[in-house]
């Protein structure tokens, strides 16, 4: 049976023609003599140049997706971790939030924002809202008439924005919060604010707090930040799908603002950094690999290279059979995520949980092979030039755009959901299938659904405590539903056919890839 997605598979692979290698090349010079050991102010300097130059365009999330999601491969590929948390604020979640939410005007100051070089940040996360990022938002934007403007507020401690990337060094801001008129709330919507004037200093109302050192990546500044009655006009406010005319709030087209609309960026994000990890422990394992076979060792029958022990073979066979299985499905994510930005569509449910199988499963298997490899060679891995020293990058890696256990509690529930409204008859024949992922997803489905028969299907209180009490048998089921994305991913046949469509493919995407650069 032809991959399902076929269509999106073929429009990606020649999109990839506009990732050369001259463009990686050049993209590269900009932080092949980058110091991971700068301050953030330094590294935000890095960053201007880089916006200024052009080499990628802040349409290119919409014009020219591949080369996109290359660009953090790139630099993935280097293990830069600050730098590319950095890159990925400003480029996805900052200007890619314009891009996706705002209106023509907005779009066309983008041009202008990257001819200046000015950064930018992305206040979504508050602090009491923890890994639930997005789904509770307490700061307000409560609108004045008179004024025709919005006063930007945070309502106490908890509602202060929280580990903001770039929030120290940022000349403006993505600020989300609560949009009220007349007491009626509207939700969570995108405000675009200048943070800094021209001479760098702070827009009276906004506080900016250091959130300290941290274990890796402090090239990086995160911060906490604090709205005190700060007034922004009415035209701030993103409005691609919803405005303020003569005082009154409209929707703008077929599309309301909601959690899914706001949530793009996460998901471009969240493969973003899905594929990241992957690269990052590509390169590890590269390098550990050149040691390992130069490294002698006593075998049983005299000195042979370290990479020769039977358990360290084994294990960069497991790692590679593992990494290129996830590299494949990520591609084929991608690619169907392409088309939707290239349309400015929204993404279908199925496509958005195989971004979070993405960034749940690539995330896990990045972090247990460099445990495992970590293990095996011995005093190496202490050594600062091994690359080791970066690991806590995929501890990151877990938690940003979407925590983990989050996203495989929602892939639980939304399995529940489509199993329980098809009735337990057709949960029951699901489990007599004969491919033995889907028979076992199924399985794991029946089970909870079982465990969880007296539970109020839409009782959100309820079915938090039924997935607390029964949490092993949640973890399981997103487990599952992983390998079941994953098993669906491009095969012999398919990938055989896209490569001979086109020959450039792997050259221009993978080849650099394997290159040891650390």
């Amino acid at each position: 049976m032809p991959f399902k997605y076929r269509s999106a598979l073929d429009s990606w692979a020649r999109g990839t023609e506009a990732v050369s290698k001259e463009w990686q090349d050049s993209f590269m010079s900009f932080t092949e003599n980058y110091d991971r050991g700068c301050g953030p102010v330094e590294s935000a300097q890095v960053l201007r140049f880089l916006a200024k130059s052009g080499l990628l365009k802040y349409t290119d999330m919409r014009d020219a997706p591949e080369r996109f999601f290359a660009a953090h491969r790139l630099l993935a590929s280097r293990i830069l971790g600050g730098f590319g948390i950095r890159f990925t604020v400003q480029f996805n979640l900052f200007a890619g939030s314009i891009l996706g939410l705002g209106g023509l005007q907005q779009l066309n100051f983008l041009q202008d924002l990257q001819q200046s070089g000015e950064l930018g940040c992305f206040a979504l996360t508050e602090v009491g809202a923890g890994v639930l990022s997005g789904f509770i938002v307490k700061t307000t934007a409560i609108y004045d008439n008179e004024r025709d403007g919005f006063y930007i507020n945070t309502q106490g401690a908890d509602a202060e924005k929280n580990w903001i990337s770039q929030g120290l060094v940022a000349d403006w801001v993505v600020v989300f919060a609560d949009l009220i008129m007349e007491g009626k709330s509207y939700g969570p919507h995108p405000f675009l604010l200048r943070m800094r004037n021209e001479n760098g200093q702070l827009i009276q109302g906004i506080h900016v707090t250091d959130m300290g050192p941290k274990t890796v990546a402090n090239d990086l500044d995160n911060a906490r930040i604090r709205f005190d009655d700060v007034f922004t006009p009415s035209f701030s406010l993103l409005n691609r799908f919803c405005d303020i005319v003569n005082g009154r709030y409209i929707q703008v087209g077929d599309e309301p603002m909601r959690i899914e609309v706001i949530g793009q960026r996460l998901l471009t994000g969240r493969l973003a950094i899905a594929e990241s990890a992957l690269v990052a422990v590509r390169q590890l394992f590269l390098k550990s690999r050149k040691y390992a076979e130069q490294k002698l060792v006593n075998g049983i029958s005299g000195k042979i290279p370290l990479a020769s022990l039977p358990h360290l073979e084994q294990l960069f066979y497991e790692a590679n059979e593992q990494l290129t299985a996830l590299e494949v499905f990520s591609a084929s994510v991608e690619a169907r995520l392409a088309e939707h930005l290239r349309n400015g569509t929204i993404p279908d449910a199925d496509l958005v949980e195989a971004i979070s199988v993405c960034k749940v499963r690539n995330v896990d298997v990045a972090t247990q092979m460099e445990h495992r490899l970590e293990q095996e060679v011995g005093s190496y891995a202490l050594m600062a030039s091994s690359g080791f020293i970066y690991k806590d990058m995929l501890l990151c890696c877990k938690f940003a755009e979407g925590d983990s256990r989050i996203l495989m509690q929602k892939m639980a529930r939304d399995e529940l959901k489509r199993a329980q409204k098809s009735g337990y008859v057709s949960m029951t024949v699901a489990v007599l299938q004969s491919d033995p992922v889907l028979r076992n997803k199924a399985i794991k489905t029946l089970n909870l659904a079982r465990a969880l028969a007296t539970v109020p299907l839409f009782c959100s209180t309820n079915m938090a405590e039924a997935f607390a009490k029964e949490w092993k048998m949640v973890y399981e089921l997103a487990e599952a539903i992983c390998d079941v994305h994953v098993h669906r991913r491009p095969k012999g046949e398919e990938i055989a056919r896209v490569l001979i469509h086109h020959p450039n493919l792997m050259p221009a995407l993978q080849e650099p890839l394997l290159v040891s650069r650390l």
